[in-house]
């Protein structure tokens, strides 16, 4: 199957003192904005939001790591995230029904509140707790026929994933790639020897479409590295 990576840079973001904050997939509302106890990211998500019109929920995580250098902050390998699937709290292959043009009469997804232990500060050097962060690109069924197969995604519906971060320590890839996607989201097998590489350069914001390939890289030097990424339904960026 043939797909198309497509991440484009849309500006710059400040950052908020480093605190150790890790947020997994707060979702909110880009005209109520962010949460109150969120509050001092909401420059950081107003400069990554610049630009993109949505009434759906909006989806984000923070990851403030101290990281030690040669080690990567966040998944290794060549891959992609796929769909955000609220009701499983894991990423997936295929859009979840909820958001299929005809499924629940067409309403956009509900904004469901996450537990509070998804959400909260740690001290450095500590990872939040396994139910939040561990094991997110899920591999799962769900209804009708969207079956729970990674390889058979097709990746037509719009959902866009948006990072920025405080330290250089990402790179993604620009154009059409061939073959199915692995488990999770995982492209280690995939032929990129023909893309363009994108280097993703700290307080750059960057947006890709829920198949765009992208990898983590070590940390040049030992650093408190912060990293935030938006996962957008219904929006795309689209290819130049």
């Amino acid at each position: 199957m043939l797909h198309r990576s497509i991440i484009e840079a849309r500006g710059e973001a400040a950052f908020p003192a480093w605190h150790g904050e890790r947020v997994y997939m707060e979702p909110f509302l880009k005209a109520e904005g962010l949460p109150a106890h969120l509050s001092r990211w909401q420059p950081t998500i107003d400069a990554m939001l610049d630009g993109i019109d949505t009434d759906l929920p909006v989806y984000l995580m923070i990851d403030e790591s101290e990281v030690k250098a040669g080690v990567c902050q966040r998944r290794p390998g060549l891959h992609i995230d796929g769909y955000w699937n609220p009701a499983y709290a894991g990423h997936q292959g295929h859009l979840p029904v909820s958001s299929q043009p005809g499924k629940h009469n067409d309403q956009p997804r509900p904004l469901h509140r996450a537990s509070p232990a998804r959400h909260r500060s740690t001290q450095p050097g500590m990872h939040g707790t396994h139910s939040a962060w561990a094991g997110k690109h899920c591999h799962v069924a769900s209804e009708g026929s969207m079956g729970s197969d990674w390889a058979s995604a097709r990746f037509d519906a719009p959902e866009g994933i948006i990072l920025a971060s405080t330290v250089s320590a990402a790179q993604g890839y620009l154009g059409e790639y061939e073959g199915p996607i692995g488990d999770m989201g995982d492209c280690a097998h995939i032929d990129i020897s023909k893309l363009d590489v994108l280097p993703m350069q700290a307080g750059r914001v960057y947006a890709g479409n829920v198949n765009c390939l992208h990898e983590s890289l070590p940390v040049a030097s030992d650093c408190c590295r912060s990293l935030v990424r938006l996962n957008v339904p219904g929006w795309t960026p689209q290819a130049a």
